[in-house]
């Protein structure tokens, strides 16, 4: 029986670019961040709209998940559209804002 890896020695060299998306230095995070790839931009632009389209009420990373993205998928699109991810910081403008405002004890997010 193998046990699970979580060590890859060339991860800690790999250069973070606005391709590459938040992991952690294992192998199973890499991979899972590898997976996620080509649906980043289009699941970033679609919670972009369902935040835009909620207009001043905005929604909550609750409300979003009710709307079929889970808060793993989210967090990090969340992020990005706020201009705040370390994985591209200074490459994507800032696009929502989170705002002091909670609603069942989440924070809204607002599109500017």
């Amino acid at each position: 029986m193998s046990r699970h890896v979580h060590w890859n020695p060339t991860a800690s060299r790999l250069e973070t670019d606005l391709f590459t998306l938040p992991a952690q230095p294992v192998d199973t995070s890499l991979a899972a961040a590898e997976g996620m790839r080509e649906a980043a931009p289009s699941l970033r632009e679609a919670i972009y709209q369902a935040i835009r389209e909620a207009g001043e009420r905005g929604l909550t990373a609750g409300e979003l998940d009710a709307l079929g993205y889970p808060g793993s998928t989210a967090r990090p699109r969340l992020r990005e559209l706020e201009g705040s991810a370390p994985w591209a910081k200074g490459r994507l403008r800032a696009r929502i804002v989170k705002t002091p405002q909670q609603r069942n004890g989440m924070r809204i997010y607002i599109a500017l």
